[in-house]
């Protein structure tokens, strides 16, 4: 086919490489005019059927922990073409006897593979429409598609079996489902597949399907009305809105299984590639499929999560690198890793190009193969420099595609291709300056038609309708510059909203008001992104007075600490704060042409004019960054402590300006995510294991950071880790693991038994978390109990001082009720606040104090917890686990104290239903757990950990202990504006208020179309409060575990939560139709100011995606707790209290009070 003597080279010395060449005579007979999907399909696979279709790493089964598991071999299991005929004829003919018809849907969840082709594959011979979904997302995010698409089988992988099952019951109907990559020997996968088996009977194995179809005859041709009938759903949610399923007619399918036509990817003189994107993705899509219409190979990735990918690459040795950015960085990465372990630290400039050169050779010959013939980067820009990088690396040009999901593929570097492009134009876009006038080039929206335009989105006409114009162009929202006939440059996006490298969106007007409204120092500011990099810049005109009062060095700190403290004050993310900027002394102005005529920014001269120095400012950031890491990982642990983190947390996080000792972390735009990332960068500096929950704590500041490592690195004692207790990077957790004995000293332990039993009377209270939401009630129940015994409590708070603790205490006090504030002062003279924190050694005292809470505390309550969603168990073990450990320690020192701690009902979130009881022992009821990424699997697993160490204390010597497992705390009547903000529940409160709408119903409607009976799980925080402090203290030897939930059967829901909302006069409409109040619900909460925005329900909106179950009563038994409540004539009723209309009322009042409404 090609003249290029590498290709003559590779096909003499490489065997695999010549036996993939493409057969003329298969690539014609599909270019038949007329020919349908599976005629084609069958050609193809006919036509090339002794060649290694797919492979699949190989793997053996092993025993770990006395478990079956497999584990992946350096070899891949491979089919031919005709082998793979022969599976999707036999899948077909299973499913068409099944009663799958053309027309009827059929999602698939997992990644890609050679059964999830077989498959995929399958569907179009009979005419079904495949729905790939996405592994990445939540069930709950999947069930609007499965509502949508009603799917009358649904394929998993083995991996993915739990949410499926989740899926199948869930949708419009319960539907059958097909467990794929199956390997039954495996313990994990076999027990999931039982699970589902329990759960739903319909449940069958890729295996058994398969062995059912080869006994069948082949499937008869599908036959459709519609002359391109619907083949394929790609669900895109975009930036904003509900998933969207683009559609793909036989027609685009068709395209992928023709490689002489130009739909995505031309001819290749031999494809054999490494498949790694998922098939929801349809450049993934189209990488597979093109291959196999080439007569190539194709091999799989090992793991979704890319953790295999450089091992896949080595293995593989792809003809064809057709990547992502992400992809090519990691590459990138790894040469950085290797050169730098070999490059001598007294290096010159040559020498460590040599070494360079020599990583390079190495990495294309034995990573990625040596054998490639092109390269492509689509799905997401590439840096101008990754790319030259790149470039460099591979000795070839790297092909830069554009296309969509909507379109298919527009352009390549820059130029139109015609096919499958068939027109193009430009239009105005007057809002951000943009016209078809522009010099020296027109400039404006790109809108194109293909021969592969989708035709709009599955059962969306008025979203389909928003991205055609009146002749039939698709809408790409991007714009573009006209360079000359079908010569196009990638400008901007429309909106103003760009996607930052992480996938972050970044609203950069909003941000540029932000900054120049409220900083004294900023006359004018323009924000400059670029999606392929994880941060923003930014072009600042100090004023005049900034001007005159500080040199550039000086001006440039000054103007830094200036946005962090506007950006505090807004409440903007860390990604929203510019990591650097370029101060300009001359403001934009209408004379420079750099105010639009209305005096707003004139956003393209403003590109135009700064865009060069701010690509080059993020170059030389790039550059300062890798270097200044190489430089710490090297040598930063032999120098000066402070001074390591303070350069170590600007090489990371970028801040302009000079961090000082006293900075804390998330003040320079850290969050919880990248201190994961920080104690990683520390660990390999000093060698010293640090937790995040020390890195973002309020009593941790850069200088204290410095100083825990110091101790660490000098002998300090080596305390209980993640690692220490259940292992390296363990993937299940077991209460065994969990011993007093790794926690405290053998001291302490062998003279608990001997110890004094509780005081008689309670006098000295030892309080952690009194900052929290629920910590601020029981620290006014404590207190009011202390008055009457002249006693006191003690108030653990997280700070550097005992004033800063005690102001953090008072503050939170201070917010909103003066009834609230004055009650609390009056009490004051029974509260002692001290500095400490739950998590750290000693509870971060001095030996003094500790020794003095051990001799006076009689009781320790204990709310205090990390709560984080995100983090992992490893992250949350030292604040909530080891924290709980700490605390043990005191209730076992000079006499028992009572222990009083407040879990969560998470803890059952892994057990079955029905076996989360109260009076189980928790080591038994969970004994072995989990650990994964998914929602809130760390937190629950840090206090089940804490719950287990407690039952542990009870055996060892009857330590009196009570577990508080609470729901949702809501709101009390009491005091005004006390209210946990950020909590999902006080933010659907004022978004129904916000946004002036509700559904007609939050639950599944009857048969009828009426609201059904259901119940919300809530209860009042100043009950809980009293009901913990009444019923924590236990008998000596006691160990009583409470459901702190809401048991009625009552129907009181979130409809009657609106009801009531509407009878106080609060103007809320009802919308009948569920989706359509949802669209207009999250339009209308994304046009809310900043403020309100950040307070609504959006970040959690994933959460109604459609109507709840109803579900009239409480989700797990509430037996003991009811009776301890009744039997202590708890609450006004004497009793668990119902939910009650004044105080859903007072949510709005108080965020009113608040300033949210």
């Amino acid at each position: 086919m090609s003249t290029d003597p590498r290709i003559a080279e590779l096909s003499a010395a490489d065997p695999q490489f010549a036996a993939a060449a493409p057969i003329a005579a298969v690539a014609q007979a599909v270019e038949k005019p007329g020919m349908r999907l599976p005629e084609i399909v069958q050609t193809v696979l006919a036509g090339y059927a002794d060649r290694v279709a797919l492979g699949q790493r190989a793997v053996e089964l092993v025993e770990e922990n006395g478990r079956t598991v497999a584990r992946l071999l350096p070899q891949f299991d491979t089919i031919t073409y005709g082998e793979l005929w022969e599976r999707v004829r036999a899948v077909a003919a299973a499913l068409h006897a099944d009663g799958v018809k053309a027309g009827d849907c059929v999602a698939i969840l997992g990644f890609t593979s050679t059964d999830y082709t077989v498959i995929d594959t399958a569907l179009g011979q009979i005419g079904a429409v495949s729905v790939p979904l996405q592994t990445s997302s939540s069930a709950s995010s999947l069930l609007p598609i499965i509502a949508e698409t009603e799917p009358v089988l649904i394929a998993v992988s083995a991996t993915y079996i739990a949410d499926a099952v989740e899926l199948a019951l869930g949708g419009p109907a319960p539907v059958r489902v097909v467990v794929f990559d199956h390997h039954p020997e495996v313990d994990d996968e076999r027990e999931a597949l039982e699970a589902a088996r329990t759960a739903l009977p319909a449940v069958t194995t890729f295996a058994e399907v398969l062995a059912r179809g080869l006994d069948l005859p082949s499937a008869p041709a599908p036959v459709s009305q519609d002359a391109d009938p619907l083949t394929l759903l790609i669900y895109t949610s975009g930036s904003t809105g509900a998933p969207k399923g683009a559609m793909y007619p036989e027609s685009n399918m068709t395209s992928f299984w023709r490689r002489a036509s130009s739909a995505w990817f031309g001819p290749s003189d031999a494809s054999i590639n490494l498949a790694f994107m998922p098939m929801s993705h349809v450049m993934g899509r189209g990488i597979l499929y093109s291959s196999l219409a080439n007569g190539g190979s194709v091999y799989f990735a090992a793991k979704s999560d890319l953790s295999t990918l450089l091992e896949d690459f080595a293995l593989v040795r792809p003809t064809e690198l057709n990547l992502v950015p992400r992809v090519w960085e990691m590459l990138y990465l790894e040469f950085q890793s290797r050169v730098d372990k070999l490059v001598p630290a007294a290096a010159g400039e040559a020498e460590r190009d040599e070494i360079e050169q020599q990583v390079m050779a190495d990495m294309r010959q034995n990573l990625v193969g040596g054998r490639y013939i092109k390269a492509m980067t689509g799905s997401a820009p590439i840096t101008d420099e990754l790319k030259a990088w790149v470039e460099k690396f591979l000795g070839i040009h790297l092909l830069e595609g554009y296309g969509s999901t909507e379109a298919g593929m527009v352009f390549f570097d820059g130029v139109i291709q015609r096919p499958p492009t068939l027109d193009y134009k430009l239009v105005d876009v007057p809002d951000l300056g943009y016209f078809l006038t522009d010099q020296p080039y027109p400039r404006g929206e790109l809108l194109v038609k293909t021969e592969y335009l989708f035709p709009g989105y599955y059962k969306r006409p008025e979203v389909t309708a928003g991205v055609f114009d009146e002749d039939g162009f698709y809408r790409t929202g991007d714009v573009v510059a006209e360079l000359g006939p079908d010569q196009i440059q990638y400008l901007d996006r429309r909106n103003n909203v760009l996607k930052l490298a992480q996938g972050e969106f970044v609203t950069l007007a909003k941000l540029e008001a932000a900054f120049s409204n409220n900083s004294p120092l900023v006359r004018q500011i323009y924000v400059y992104g670029n999606s392929a990099q994880p941060y923003l810049l930014a072009v600042v005109v100090p004023t005049e007075d900034a001007l005159a009062r500080w040199d550039s060095v000086e001006l440039k700190q000054q103007i830094s600490d200036s946005l962090q403290h506007v950006a505090k004050a807004a409440e903007l993310q860390s990604y929203e704060i510019p990591r650097d900027f370029i101060i300009e002394t001359e403001p934009f102005s209408l004379e420079n042409g750099l105010l639009t005529g209305i005096r707003k920014l004139a956003w393209p001269k403003l590109k135009a004019h700064y865009g060069p120095a701010l690509e080059d400012l993020y170059a030389n950031l790039a550059a300062g960054q890798a270097q200044e890491l190489r430089a710490l990982r090297a040598s930063g642990g032999q120098g000066p402590v402070l001074p390591t983190v303070l350069r170590a947390a600007g090489a990371l996080l970028g801040p302009s300006g000079e961090i000082a000792a006293d900075a804390h972390f998330t003040d320079l735009g850290g969050d919880s995510l990248s201190a994961l990332t920080f104690g990683n960068l520390l660990e390999e500096i000093f060698g010293v294991e640090v937790q995040v929950g020390i890195i973002v704590s309020p009593a941790t500041d850069m200088g204290t950071l410095a100083s825990y490592i110091e101790n660490a690195r000098n002998g300090g004692a080596q305390r209980p880790s993640f690692s220490s207790v259940h292992g390296k990077n363990a993937t299940e957790v077991r209460a065994a693991d969990l011993t007093l004995d790794k926690f405290i000293d053998a001291e302490t332990l062998a003279a608990a038994p001997s110890l004094p039993g509780p005081a008689a009377t309670v006098r000295t209270v030892l309080l952690t978390g009194a900052t929290g939401f629920l910590g601020r009630y029981l620290a006014l129940e404590w207190l009011e109990r202390m008055d009457l015994v002249d006693g006191k409590v003690i108030a653990l708070v997280r700070a550097k001082s005992d004033e800063e603790a005690r102001a953090r205490l008072d503050a939170t006090f201070d917010s909103g009720a003066p009834e609230l504030l004055a009650h609390y002062r009056a009490l004051s003279d029974h509260l002692e606040v001290i500095a400490g924190d739950k998590g750290d050694e000693n509870l971060g005292l001095s030996q003094e104090v500790w020794q003095r809470l051990a001799d006076d505390v009689d009781v320790i309550v204990d709310p205090a917890a990390l709560v984080n969603h995100v983090l992992p168990y490893s992250e949350l073990f030292g604040p909530n686990a080891l924290g709980t450990a700490e605390l043990i320690r005191i209730a076992l020192t000079t006499r028992q104290k009572p222990y009083i701690y407040v879990s969560t009902i998470g803890v059952g979130d892994q057990l079955k239903p029905g076996t989360f009881v109260e009076d189980a022992d928790v080591r038994v009821m969970s004994a072995v757990r989990s650990v994964n990424d998914g929602y809130a699997n760390g937190y629950g697993n840090s206090k089940w950990a804490g719950e287990v160490l407690l039952r542990e204390a009870n055996d060892l010597c009857g330590l009196p202990v009570s577990v508080f497992r609470c729901d949702m705390i809501l709101a009390d009547t009491s005091y005004a504006g006390q209210l946990n903000v950020p909590d999902m529940f006080t933010r659907t409160m004022f978004s129904l208020v916000a946004t002036g709408i509700a559904p007609k119903s939050f639950y599944e409607l009857d048969a009828e179309g009426q609201r059904q009976a259901a119940h919300y799980d809530g209860l009042p925080v100043e009950f809980i409060a009293e009901a913990i402090d009444t019923l924590g203290i236990q008998e000596p030897g006691q160990f009583a575990t409470y459901h702190v939930m809401n048991p009625h059967a009552d129907g009181l829901g979130m409809d009657e939560f609106v009801d009531w909302l509407i009878e106080a006069g609060y103007s809320i409409a009802r919308v009948d139709d569920y989706a359509e109040w949802l669209n207009r619900f999250e339009t209308t909460l994304r046009g809310l100011p900043d403020k309100q925005r950040q307070a609504s329900l959006l970040p959690l909106l994933h959460n109604y995606q459609k109507p709840e179950h109803p579900h009239n009563g409480s989700i797990a038994p509430v037996v003991v707790f009811r009776e301890a409540v009744r039997e202590a004539k708890l609450g006004p009723d004497k009793d668990i209290p119902h939910v009650t209309a004044p105080v859903i009322v007072k949510y709005i009042t108080d965020l009113q009070l608040l300033g949210l409404l």
